[in-house]
This record gives C-alpha cells, structure tokens and sequence, in this order.
C-alpha cells in the first residue's frame, strides 16, 4: 500500500489538509466512502479518486477512452446486468485463466467474487471511473445496439395491421385503453424511451400531421427525427402514454400535465409529460429527467478551478441573494440543484420552492408550488419561513410580492438562491428595480449574478484543427486580442456524435460579484451600460469573453459561442 486516499490525493497537490479534515467529517456523519465524499464536496474529480485508488491498491488504472476496444469473446463473458450492478467491465482475457476487471471500486468483494463465479477465472483488478465504465458498457454492450432497427421492425409490420383493424378512426375512452396495451403500441413506447435515454436526450417531442406522425429527440439543445409510429398507431401511443403519467385519456380538448418513472439499467429515469391540442390530435412533449446524468461535481457543469473556488466561497456566505440569469435551456436549474448538494449538510435544513421540481434531491426539503389551490411562490415561502429555512432555494423570482420575500428573508439572515430570466448579469440588477425592489433593498443583500449558457462540446472521438474564416478570427480577436495565435478545432462527425462533431454542453458564465463599488452604483441610480461598464472594470469577464476561452481551451467552436451569445455587448 500507498499509505491512504487521503495521503495520497494531498501528496499529489489535489486538496488541501483543511478539505480533507472537511471531508473526513462529512463522511463521518453521513458514511459512504471517503473519495465520493470528496467528489461530492467538490474538491476532487471522479478521475482524480480513481487514479489514487490504483497508486493506493498498486493496480492500473485504465482510461478506457476511444481507442479503448473489446472483442465480442470478452464482452459475452460478463452479462450486461452484472457489468451495470458492480458497473465492471472486463477489457482482456491474458493468457492463461486470468481476467483482467476494471472496476469503480476495486474494494467490492461482491463484485469480484460474482464475477469469478461466473467466469470461472482468476481476477485482476484495474480501476476506472464510473462515467467511463458506463460509456464503455454503453458502447459494447449489444442490449440497446438495435433499438433503431427494432422501432423501424415495428412500424413496418404493424403499420398495414393497424389500418386494418381501424386504428385511425374515432375511440371512446375504454377502446382507446384496450389498444394503448397492445404489444407494438407498448413495445413501440419502451423502446423509444430507452433510445431517448442511450442518446442523453432531454426531450421527446410527438408532433401528429393530417397523415403522419413526426418524433422527435432533443440532444445536446437541438433537435432530431427518429423513426416515427404509422399515423394510425398514434391515438394509442397516446393514450398509452397518457395511462403511464396518470392523465385523463378522455380529455382531449385541454392541456395536461402528468408524471411517470421507469428503469433503464437499474437506473431511476423521471419523464415529465405535457399534452396540446393541435390542429390534428394532441402533441406531447416528454422531459426526461435522468437522476443520475444530474452534474454533482461543479467543475462538470463548466467552471473553471478560478471560477468554482469564487462561487463556493460566496455559497458560504451565512445570507444574502444569489441569483442565476439566462434564457429557458441555459442549465440554471441544473446549477442550482449542484449548488444545493454542495452545500447539503446535516447541519442545516435547505428548503426549496419549485415549479416544478425537476429532480428529488435526497437531504433537501423540496416543495411544489400548486397555483390551482392558491399556494404560490409567495404564499409558500410565507409558510417555508415559518420552518427555521437555512437555506432557501426559489424556482423563479417572477413578481414584486416573491423579490420582496426573498429580500426580507435575506436580511434577516438567510441565503437565498434564485432564478431571473435577463440576458446578462447586470440586467439582474434593474430587473428587479423594474419589479419594485427598492435600491437599498438591492444593495444590501444581492451577493451575486451568474448569468449563464450551455454551448456544445466538440467530440472527443474526432475533434481535428481547422483554420477559421477571416471573419470568424475578427470576431475572436475584437473579443480577446491574441485570438489569431490560437489552435481552432472542430468535430469533423463520426458514429458517437450522430455525425454533429459535437458530444455534450459545457456552461459558459458571466460572474458578477457585487462588491462595494457596485453597491455605491446602485445606490445612486447608476444607468445599466455605466454599471455594466464599471462591472467589466473591476473584473466581470464578458459572457462571451468566457466562452471564447472555451474556444481557445479546444472545448467549442468560436460559431457556437456566438450562437448562444447573439446580442451580447463587451461593455
């Protein structure tokens, strides 16, 4: 042995005594293992955790990236149940009875002893992280290989079925229940959300024309066709959905809204449904909501190591605002909800108020505001200030009675965490004026405004160096004078990426700290482009000065930067 985790992982400079002495609390208190305490907190990545298990174990580590191969022989040895339980994978059979198995935790004797019982050979252990296990698993792995290929089968032997046994034609409620359980209406709806969950969509859209049917997936913000269902199919397809979220399958006049859970690969996946009239039948959006693709570790969402120790340190601020700001899509949930499992601790009761609640965050009193029986965003932080909050996390600030809760509740010793819909940090500032917040109010208790959009990752599988356009390094260097010595790459398109050249979306943010002098703009009615201008002064960093490092870190490309920055001012 190595000597600990924790004496390694500080030998190699990755925390610090006081995160480590941090961590080891923590774990005491809530148990689990010491590195996904770390990881948890922040102050470690998966990889680093995993790199000191092997030094510790005396094991490699492998990182199983795009060059990584297995033989069929190889993957049939491990069943694809097992590989995602102890997420295992064995990569090589040596010679002789040997198998080698990388494993997240090279601890489990569970683990191992399962899969030499089924192996019947010796193991030996190497160490990866659970995201590149499960990309592997993923890939190799032939269970969800022919999902597309199983959608097309259905279509085409059910599509003449269908039309013969009168699908298309008017239903009742009862008859539309009996053929939403028919086997292709069933297989057709498993199989599309298991292919929604393998291809990381966010979104399935059901859009029905006059005779035909149009699906559609969101991955990484844009959307794609997939095979669709024959027209005749799709009042049942419908209803079955509708069945699964516990909605009225008798009305078809009014939107609707419903929830349902199902498993993929031991893993609990939430779909949010959401129906609409149109003009021929009802088009339903179905969000899916994947519990465990919910970015714990801050430094995933996109900050920089700069940028994170900054946010951190202002999350422990014992009260104020913190307000995130960007369109719809722009990942400020997903931040916020990052936020809060960094701060959860037994020591504090962390309330929040959400419409709707997107995920279930273990530790956290979550509350569902229902505006149908009267219980807004006001009223129901009326009543979560009567439950001694520590913290309190609003879904929305929408209306002058919700500012002025959350400013009370900020000056009487609270941390507030919020949302407001402006296109950049110091917008924040006046639209709350705007609202009815009065400037004192403001400057003593908004701490900070994140302002924030997601951008596409180049793919890692075939990213390549490209010379940009003349235009293109103008705008780059007008932004950051030195752009035109940098290295410009782009996705050329493989199978991994669906031929987009881009796998994924990192955040891009604008950071602003108000600090004394910005308290004293406020204070005196400063104009928006003199604070905005003061902000820059003092150091807030453009939001598309940030994404434009991104661009020279090789991450994006300097078109999709300016695609989600379209209208955004240097100063």
């Amino acid at each position: 042995m190595a000597g600990t985790l924790g004496e390694i992982l500080l030998a190699a400079g990755k925390i610090t005594p006081e995160q480590l002495a941090r961590a080891v609390a923590r774990q005491q208190e809530a148990g689990g293992m010491l590195g996904d305490t770390l990881v948890e907190l922040g102050f470690v990545r998966d990889e680093d955790v995993a790199r000191a298990l092997a030094s510790q174990l005396n094991i490699p580590f492998l990182p199983l990236g795009e060059d990584f191969r297995m033989e069929k022989e190889e993957v049939k040895l491990v069943p694809e149940t097992i590989a995602r339980r102890f997420c295992v994978i064995p990569v090589r059979k040596a010679a002789g009875p040997t198998l080698t198995l990388v494993m997240k935790d090279p601890l489990d004797a569970n683990a191992v002893d399962a899969v030499r019982a089924l192996t019947r050979l010796e193991i030996h252990k190497a160490v990866s992280t659970a995201e590149r296990i499960m990309a592997a698993i993923n890939r190799f792995y032939a269970e969800d290989a022919h999902i597309e290929q199983h959608l097309k089968d259905i279509v085409e032997l059910e599509a003449e079925a269908a039309e013969d046994n009168g699908f298309g034609g008017r239903f009742d409620a009862e008859q539309l229940r009996l053929q939403a359980n028919d086997a292709p209406v069933v297989r057709f709806v498993n199989l599309l959300l298991m292919q929604a969950v393998r291809d990381r969509a966010s979104d399935i859209h059901f859009e029905p024309g006059e005779k035909s049917v149009t699906v559609r997936l969101r991955v990484d913000g844009l959307l794609r066709e997939v095979t669709p269902p024959p027209r005749a199919l799709y009042p049942a397809i419908v209803t079955r959905i509708k069945i699964l979220a516990n909605m009225d399958i008798a009305e078809r006049r009014l939107p609707l809204d419903g929830r349902f859970k199902f498993r993929s690969h031991q893993r609990v996946i939430d779909v949010r449904v959401s129906s609409l009239p149109v003009a021929h039948g009802e088009k339903l959006v179905l969000r899916i909501l994947d519990r465990e693709a919910l970015l714990t570790d801050m430094r995933d969402i996109g900050f920089d190591d700069a940028l994170l120790k900054r946010f951190q340190r202002i999350l422990h601020l014992p009260h104020g605002i913190i307000l995130l700001t960007g369109p719809t899509g722009s990942g400020k949930t997903t931040t916020l909800y990052s936020a809060l499992l960094y701060l959860r601790h037994p020591s504090l009761n962390i309330q929040t108020v959400e419409d709707p609640i997107e995920y279930l965050l273990p530790g956290i009193n979550q509350m569902q505001i229902k505006p149908r029986i009267n219980l807004d965003f006001a009223n129901a932080l009326r009543a979560i200030l009567r439950q001694d909050p520590d913290i309190i996390m609003i879904g929305e600030i929408r209306d002058l009675e919700t500012a002025q809760i959350a400013t009370r509740a900020a000056l009487t010793g609270h941390l507030v965490l919020s949302t407001l819909h402006t296109n950049d940090a110091p917008s924040a500032v006046w639209r709350l004026r705007d609202i009815g917040i009065e400037a004192y109010l403001l400057a003593a208790t908004l701490k900070l405004v994140l302002s924030q959009r997601l951008v596409r990752v180049l793919c890692p599988a075939c990213t390549t160096e490209t010379m940009p356009s003349q235009e293109t390094l103008e705008l780059a260097t007008a932004a950051v004078p030195g752009a035109v010595s940098w290295k410009f790459m782009r996705g050329a398109g493989c199978a991994r990426c669906s031929r987009t050249g881009f796998y994924g979306r990192t955040g891009i943010f604008e950071f602003l700290e108000i600090s004394d002098p910005l308290r004293d703009l406020i204070l005196s009615g400063a104009g928006a482009v003199d604070f905005r201008r003061r902000a820059i002064e003092l150091g807030m960093e453009p939001l598309l000065v940030n994404g434009l490092r991104k661009v020279q870190q090789g991450i994006t490309t300097v078109e999709e930067v300016v695609s989600v920055c379209a209208g955004d001012e240097l100063a």
